[in-house]
């Protein structure tokens, strides 16, 4: 009977509370609409308790199953949407941009949830121990179902999506920033030939960005370099990306084709290149350029080039050398030795012409770096970063260079040395002006009696060629303070004694004792700092005398309003 008695008077409260929760069997999530209140829940009557004996009492499964599970579910789904927002909003977005009730939100999202475990726990000890722990169930399932409306009314749904949207914008922002140093590490591996690397930082690249489009010149960079290391289908199908995402902005991806076309070729899979040059010709039939080499590299493919096996051999070896080359440093050996045979052989062979063209292209795309490379180091020189611009043609040096390049970059290396001395004598000579401007005007301080002015100049001169006089000074300087101080402090204290008004007495007194104190801790040096500290026992038994009190203040001001009285007097 008592079983049977809670079981109704849990479905009761179900039924009661079931307005202020949403079904998530048919909603999984409840969105407020923000311009309307929350609609109460109906008011119910309890229930008449029927026989027992004649009903079917409610099953506790059916309560954990309908009600219980689905919203704890839904709400831990919730929960870990929220926590890995919470983790963006703390990384990307400063806590005075969060919106204003996240805080709030946040811990609402997880209270509901760990009292739908609770509710759950307890509904799941019932069944298997009996109706001993009724009273809790009820109170569990309340608490449940009172902070699930608590959730939906508090609009945190709209706060989530508001915070979305802030990191949304920081991430853009991000974005922009990660793009640039992913080209500069992408640059960097590059040229290292570091292969994973490369394509490690390439999917970090195509997740910020799935349509970026490289830089042509980093592209043909980061391209060659894998097709160097044997990463060539990973090379070929960056390409065939990269012209893809370049095809959605503009109509001419020719160079990027080209470049893919030659990859082929060179690679021996003459049947794709030919017809990627053929898609080529019919997309960029307009680009001059790239038009005649395609139509020529065509002709080669096609049999039409009259050749003979030497020749064509010659100009494929030269054409891998020239494709392959990075634009840093000399041009290769190959494609000038090839060259070389071919004027020999062939001089007036197509194959021996379209070379020559190659190899100045070649030429220039090395003598294009080279300027660029000089440049950035005369850059670093006019901002009169010397140390920079030396390190970058140090660099520069230790790249594959042919003797022309070693010897524009030496004669730059000696422009910036050169400048670099000379900038250093002037500004030694500045500093020895400097310094004897410094010399001047501590000197005039200290006959104006400003002491502590001086001091200050003295002691920065201590590591110059005026160190030896600045030590002199400084004793000096020292001698004159405490002495003006001790005869100032000597005045006040007579004044002191001679005074009839005890209010006065005191405050001249403590001022004597301050200065007197201030020898003590400025000029601990001075010869007559003995002769201070038994000036300053005959002020403090002065004091004593007055009022115990007063010495007290002195030497404990932050305990005393009346020692800041005398201290600013």
């Amino acid at each position: 009977m008592a079983r049977s008695g809670f079981y109704i008077l849990l479905w009761s409260l179900v039924v009661m509370l079931a307005g202020c929760a949403v079904s998530p069997v048919t909603i999984p999530e409840p969105e407020p609409q923000p311009a309307a209140e929350p609609a109460a829940p109906e008011k119910m009557e309890p229930p008449v308790r029927p026989g027992l004996e004649e009903e079917e009492p409610l099953s506790l499964a059916m309560v954990k199953q309908q009600h219980v599970v689905p919203r704890l579910e839904y709400y831990r789904q919730t929960r870990q949407e929220w926590d890995r927002l919470a983790v963006e909003l703390e990384e990307l977005v400063p806590r005075d941009q969060w919106p204003e009730g996240w805080n709030q939100c946040l811990v609402r999202v997880n209270d509901v949830t760990e009292k739908y475990e609770t509710a759950l726990e307890v509904l799941g000890a019932l069944e298997a121990q009996g109706d001993s722990r009724w009273g809790e169930a009820v109170a569990r399932l309340s608490a449940a179902y009172q902070a699930d409306q608590e959730f939906i009314a508090g609009d945190c749904r709209q706060y989530y999506h508001l915070a979305e949207k802030t990191v949304d914008a920081r991430l853009d922002r991000f974005h922009a920033v990660d793009h640039e140093q992913l080209q500069d590490a992408l640059q960097h591996y590059a040229r290292q030939g570091l292969s994973d690397e490369i394509k490690q930082n390439l999917e970090v690249w195509r997740r910020i960005g799935p349509d970026a489009v490289m830089p042509f010149p980093l592209l043909r960079e980061v391209s060659l370099s894998l097709f160097r290391t044997g990463e060539k289908d990973t090379a070929l199908s960056l390409l065939a990306e990269q012209e893809e995402n370049l095809a959605k902005t503009t109509a001419d991806t020719s160079a990027i084709a080209r470049l893919r076309g030659d990859l082929l070729l060179i690679d021996g899979r003459h049947d794709e290149a030919r017809r990627q040059y053929e898609e080529i010709a019919a997309r960029h039939a307009t680009a001059d350029q790239q038009r005649r080499w395609v139509e020529e590299q065509l002709r080669l493919l096609r049999g039409e080039t009259r050749a003979s096996r030497e020749e064509r051999h010659l100009f494929l070896a030269l054409l891998e050398d020239a494709v392959l080359f990075d634009g840093r440093g000399a041009v290769p050996t190959g494609v000038t030795r090839r060259l070389q045979r071919l004027e020999d052989q062939f001089p007036t062979g197509r194959l021996t012409m379209r070379a020559q063209l190659l190899a100045a292209e070649v030429q220039s795309r090395a003598e294009q770096w080279l300027a660029s490379e000089v440049g950035a180091a005369e850059e670093l020189l006019a901002e009169g970063d010397y140390d920079e611009a030396t390190a970058a043609l140090e660099a520069l040096l230790e790249e594959n260079l042919d003797r022309s390049q070693e010897e524009i970059v030496r004669d730059k290396l000696s422009q910036v040395r050169h400048t670099w001395l000379q900038e250093d004598d002037r500004g030694e000579q500045l500093e020895i002006q400097a310094q004897a401007m410094q010399w001047e005007e501590a000197n005039r301080l200290l006959g104006m009696g400003k002491y502590d002015e001086a001091i200050t100049i003295f002691s920065g001169l201590l590591d110059t060629k005026y160190a030896e006089g600045a030590r002199r000074r400084l004793d000096e300087v020292s001698r004159e303070a405490s002495n003006e101080l001790r005869r100032q402090a000597a005045s006040l204290f007579v004044s002191a004694r001679r005074s009839n008004d005890p209010e006065e007495a005191a405050e001249l007194a403590a001022q004597s004792w301050q200065m007197l104190r201030r020898i003590i801790e400025v000029y601990p040096e001075s010869d007559i700092v003995d002769r201070v500290k038994n000036n300053l026992a005959s002020v403090e038994n002065y004091l004593d005398e007055l009022d115990p009190q007063l010495l007290k203040d002195l030497q404990e001001p932050e305990e005393s309003t009346g020692f800041f009285r005398f201290w600013g007097n």
